[in-house]
């Protein structure tokens, strides 16, 4: 049966709906998360113009379940027009600290409540790396004001909606989960052959598929769900990955990352110390598309090597580009 919220981790306004025991177990998982030591490897390296936040925003449907609240990137942004994103942007000066951040991005982009009371915080997630390498440092909140009404900045967002936080954990979600699910045409096996790793060739499933790339001289892999008003991908996807299976305590049903990928921790330290580090404001995706199906039964050795040779490239094409051009600033943070 549901339940209202009855722990001392977790706020209990009258406001709040019902939750299912399985809901409030997932709130309690969030609410007591906290990262893991070293998530963030080389805080003193990354300066304040290269951080941002989102503001992951979670509240309870009617039927009890939690759902997080996604935006649509306005068309006519230079950067990712177009994409599903969870609200946020860039640190400012101004901001007391990257909460701050993300509320008041949140706010000015959708009109989600910056004020703690209406949202409070349950957790702060480990920073990723964006394709754009910036550090990007997830807040969640719960919303437990029901009066609360959206205001889109059409200069910024152009959609708002939500879907069940633990549909990020499928690749075929169950029926329960796809009744809130707004799918498409599901892809042929063809389709699939040609897109994803061998080793998750599976049944097609017309929520979730997979291709890995390279980036930062890694292979890398990168997630798609298909939600027919806008698909979710790249970090976005990476971050409610993540945060779902936080709070389900458990892992998705397919692999989230590619043989040998590193840790979002390494990742981070290779952008921003070391030869490959740009110590600019904007910088470019180094990105590029691995020729699929990628082998992953590890009997092609010559396909390492050639991995391998792709790597040091990569970093030697990286370190003349920018050898000219690399300055250091001063971290705000």
């Amino acid at each position: 049966m549901p339940r209202r919220v009855a722990h001392v981790d977790l706020p209990e306004p009258p406001e709040l709906g019902p939750l299912t025991e399985q809901s409030l177990q997932a709130l309690r998982s969030l609410a007591a998360y906290r990262p893991a030591p070293g998530s963030e490897p080389c805080p003193d390296q990354v300066p304040a113009y290269r951080r941002a936040a989102v503001l992951l925003s979670i509240f309870p449907g009617r039927s009890g379940d939690l759902y997080v609240i996604l935006s649509q990137r306005a068309t006519a942004l230079r950067s990712h027009g177009g994409d599903t994103a969870i609200p946020g942007g860039r640190f400012e000066a101004d901001d007391q600290d990257l909460e701050a951040t993300a509320r008041r991005e949140a706010w000015e982009e959708t009109g989600l409540p910056i004020d703690p009371k209406r949202a409070p915080k349950l957790c702060e997630l480990e920073p990723f790396l964006s394709a754009n390498e910036l550090l990007v440092t997830p807040i969640v909140v719960l919303i437990i004001d029901p009066l609360i009404k959206p205001k889109l900045n059409p200069l910024e967002v152009s959609l708002l909606f939500s879907l069940p936080l633990a549909s990020f954990l499928y690749h075929q979600p169950p029926n329960a989960l796809r009744q809130s699910l707004r799918l498409g045409k599901q892809p042929t096996m063809e389709e699939l052959q040609r897109q994803q790793p061998k080793s998750e060739f599976r049944e097609p499933s017309d929520w979730h598929t997979c291709r890995d790339i390279r980036w930062l001289g890694h292979r890398v892999r990168r997630h798609t769900f298909w939600d027919t008003r806008n698909p979710i991908r790249g970090l976005t996807s990476d971050i409610l990955i993540h945060a779902a299976a936080i709070a389900y305590a458990r892992q998705p049903d397919f692999s989230t990352v590619a043989p040998t990928q590193p840790s979002q921790a390494e990742l981070i330290r290779t952008a921003f110390t070391g030869p490959m580090a740009i110590k600019k404001r904007r910088v470019r995706p180094r990105m590029a598309g691995l020729q699929q199906p990628v082998d992953d039964d590890g009997k092609r050795p010559e396909d390492k090597a050639k991995l391998s040779r792709e790597r040091t490239l990569d970093m030697n094409r990286w370190m003349t580009r920018n050898k000219a051009t690399t300055t250091t600033r001063p971290s705000r943070l």
